[in-house]
């Protein structure tokens, strides 16, 4: 019969299930403890599997944790056989839910605990084998977090206090991973929100570069330096592609390995075969590791340039088709690599950097057209006068030198443009504008001023001579005709030269001289040069001065209208006038139109001429129909050159229609040469004017040499037979042919006929007999004042009889 525990035996085993229950109360204290210390899941995991193998002693401890992504359980930490120190899981398992009794568990949600793994057919073999195994998952708020999974060689190991205990250790598990989760979701967030802060100040400040510098070197330092508060940049390169030279340069290039090199001398890829040419051409993006350069660049994909980096990632840039490139980000160091992350933001900052250099590249076209000429690329006349002014500022401040300014057209250029056409004028002046630029050096400026207008500048030459050879050698290489579309061309060239070494002349002041001796060398034979001589420029200083008192006399309303009047020949009766114009100076008292006039036309000043005159005849008229009640008819002769603009008809109408004069009493005249010159605009301009009743009369008919030629295909109202056909006429018919043809042409036309300088009896015989019906001249009246020419007009207005 077996012996009966005594009561002292029953008590001490009481004693040890106490010692042992508050062993595990001690444990599970230390642990709560010790989990509220850590910070990371990768501290609490580790901590968890360390405690429970050696506080509870159990042979290994593995945690998994739930990927939801790949719906896998992975094993994140271990202590045991699987490993003995922290860090990465050694042959970390993957199982599916429901696999192995790690599966069943987080599967049912459920602790499992097998005395005996050999019977169990679901039991997964890991690093060896087991006799018991102990499952249990990790749940919060309903969710499942993982399973931590215990093994021991020995069969029935696991008892209910190891189950009670380990329960606890993961239901705290649980709590403290959560925790750290959202921990860690507050500080990602926070992290990113951070990053996309400084992302968003990187954009703006490139966004910004446009309008802070011009320099494109500047805008790529500034874009390194904004670079690298996003990721590792020491070795930082722009490259692009030029078109013109078909090489890779690089405008801004810095490298760790040569701090000493100057960052906008970079090197050049002239064979177009490196990894950055790769990027350009591919437009794709590269993410290369070491191992990656070196296999690529065996395969050919592209040539290895420089030195070899641990890490290279480039980005194409693409500002439209003027600017093709790449940012590249490079390092030489081991523990830098660049990702795939990187690689998109290299790319995101990248398109913000295009847009950038898209608008750099198009506010660089646009100030290069508003200093260049659009036809021939040449500077134009503005940054020509700044590359002088510039020049002269810096006499000022450095010992005098000498420079020059060269002034120069092409010889006849408008019979070229007459004879072929402007596409061949243009295709001339290019080849000209070439010319120029091979014949002088690469500091010198070459500039259009305008039509066939160029000038050179010379900045800080040795002496006189050398502007003299430049000039020699330009005048000889155009003794060779040149090709404008295949039309050879023999032309010339008259040049002006202008120097100086004194620092107070103004940059318009030596323009205007070299300009001056241009025109000097035309004088004396065209295809020569003329160095400024001031005693024979004392006629342009006339004409300076000429120019300044019209410009003053439009403004003051010194021009004054006298007006001629038109009278009928048979009956003497004034049914108009031919408005003159007359200039009152204040000084010079009256000065007669042919002192001013081809001045004008010349300095393009006839066009403001031709609108006063316009404008204080049509007012006059309103004038004198409110004083008198009478309208008189009024011409007024108006320049070739403004006639065939485009504005013209827009500003008579305008003038008709403010003025409400009746447009049958208004008369425009034009000269047969001004018809001749442009003749289709001519023609269109003619026929608008009398489609809105303005009569057209053709002044000075016949001393043109191609009248007749035109004169049909015309729609006049009026032509006016020179005085040089009227002056001296006497005697009967058959004695002045000329007379007689033109009356009886214009009678075949249907149009009317004026002459004019009638001044003797004898011609206004002539006129009478030839059939003319209107005549103006010394005879009747001259031009008068406007009181005096209504008064005449209003004495003269009905039946008068004429002298014979």
């Amino acid at each position: 019969m077996p012996n009966k525990p005594s009561i002292s035996d029953n008590h001490e085993y009481e004693i040890a299930i106490l010692r042992e229950r508050n062993s595990l109360l001690n444990i599970l204290s230390e642990f709560a403890i010790a989990l509220l210390r850590l910070r990371t899941k990768e501290d609490v995991l580790w901590y968890a599997t360390n405690e429970v193998v050696g506080q509870m002693g159990f042979d290994d401890c593995v945690i998994y944790l739930w990927d939801a992504n790949s719906q896998l359980l992975v094993q994140q930490s271990a202590f045991g056989h699987k490993t003995m120190e922290q860090g990465a899981v050694n042959n970390a398992l993957h199982l599916r839910l429901g696999e192995g009794i790690v599966g069943r568990a987080a599967l049912k949600r459920e602790t499992i605990v097998v005395n005996d793994v050999s019977i169990d057919d679901s039991y997964v073999v890991d690093m060896q084998q087991s006799g018991s195994e102990l499952a249990i998952p990790i749940i919060y708020a309903d969710q499942l977090i993982g399973v931590i999974d215990s093994e021991n060689l020995a069969k029935n190991f696991y008892t209910a206090e190891h189950i009670k205990i380990l329960t606890a250790v993961t239901s705290m598990v649980a709590a403290k991973l959560a925790q750290t989760n959202l921990i860690q979701q507050l500080e990602s967030s926070i992290s990113e929100l951070e990053y996309a802060k400084k992302l968003q100040s990187v954009l703006f400040n490139i966004a910004a570069l446009t309008y802070e510098d011009e320099n494109f070197f500047k805008v790529y330092e500034k874009i390194h330096h904004l670079i690298t508060e996003l990721l590792y940049a020491k070795s930082f390169f722009v490259a692009v592609y030029n078109e013109e030279t078909r090489r890779i340069e690089f405008p801004y290039f810095v490298d760790e390995r040569h701090p000493n090199l100057a960052a906008d001398i970079g090197p050049v890829d002239t064979e177009m075969r490196g990894m950055s040419a790769w990027v350009i051409f591919n437009n794709s993006s590269l993410l290369l590791s070491r191992q990656d350069i070196i296999e690529r660049s065996q395969r050919g994909d592209f040539e290895l340039l420089g030195t070899l980096a641990e890490s290279w990632l480039g980005v194409p840039i693409h500002a439209g088709d003027d600017l093709k490139g790449a940012l590249v980000v490079q390092t030489y160091s081991p523990l830098v690599s660049y990702m795939e992350k990187d690689k998109e933001l290299l790319s995101f900052v990248s398109r913000h950097v295009s847009n950038l250099l898209k608008r750099k590249v198009t506010e660089k076209k646009l100030q290069h057209l508003a200093l260049h000429d659009a036809l021939t690329g040449l500077a134009n006349r503005t940054l020509f006068l700044d590359r002088v002014s510039h020049a002269l500022k810096k006499q000022e401040r450095q010992d005098q030198r000498i420079c020059a300014v060269l002034y120069m057209d092409v010889d006849l250029f408008k019979s070229v443009n007459d004879r072929y056409g402007h596409a061949v004028g243009d295709a001339l002046l290019t080849q000209f504008a070439h010319l120029l630029s091979e014949q002088t050096r690469q500091l010198d400026t070459v500039a259009r001023l305008g039509g066939d207008e160029f000038a050179l500048f010379l900045e800080d030459i040795d002496s006189q001579e050398t502007a003299i050879q430049l000039a020699k050698r330009i005048i000889q290489a155009l003794q060779e005709p040149l090709a404008a579309n295949e039309v050879m061309i023999a032309c010339s060239t008259s040049i002006g030269i202008a120097y100086t070494n004194d620092s107070s002349i103004t940059a318009i002041e030596i323009i205007r001289r070299a300009d001056a001796a241009m025109y000097q060398a035309k004088a004396a034979g065209r295809g020569h040069y003329q160095l400024y001589d001031p005693l024979l420029d004392r006629a342009n200083v006339r004409d300076l001065v000429l120019g300044e008192d019209i410009q003053i006399a439009l403004t003051e309303e010194q021009f004054v209208l006298h007006y001629q009047p038109v009278i009928d020949v048979k009956s003497g009766i004034a049914v108009g006038f031919e408005a003159l114009i007359r200039w009152q100076h204040p000084t010079k008292s009256w000065i007669a139109p042919n002192e001013f006039i081809d001045y004008a036309e010349k300095h393009r000043l006839i066009e403001k001429i031709d609108r006063y005159v316009l404008r204080q005849a049509l007012q006059q008229m309103t004038i004198w129909r409110q004083q008198t009640g009478l309208s008189p008819k009024v011409s007024v002769n108006i320049s070739g050159r403004h006639f065939a603009s485009a504005e013209f008809i827009s500003t008579v109408l305008a003038l008709l229609d403010e003025f409400q004069i009746a447009p049958h009493t208004l008369g425009i005249e034009i000269t047969e040469r001004a018809v001749i010159d442009k003749f289709a605009i001519a023609q269109n301009n003619i026929q608008i004017l009398q489609k809105n009743h303005v009569r057209i009369l053709l002044d000075d008919f016949g001393t043109g040499y191609s009248s007749l030629n035109y004169l049909h295909q015309l729609t006049l109202d009026v032509i006016k037979i020179d005085r040089t056909f009227v002056k001296g006429s006497r005697g009967s018919k058959p004695n002045n042919p000329i007379i007689n043809s033109i009356v009886a042409l214009a009678a075949a036309m249907n149009l009317s006929v004026v002459a004019e300088g009638v001044e003797t009896l004898d011609e206004l015989l002539v006129l009478r007999e030839a059939g003319c019906e209107l005549c103006q001249g010394f005879y009747f009246s001259k031009a008068l004042p406007p009181e005096a020419a209504i008064a005449y007009f209003l004495a003269h207005h009905t039946q008068v009889q004429v002298s014979i």
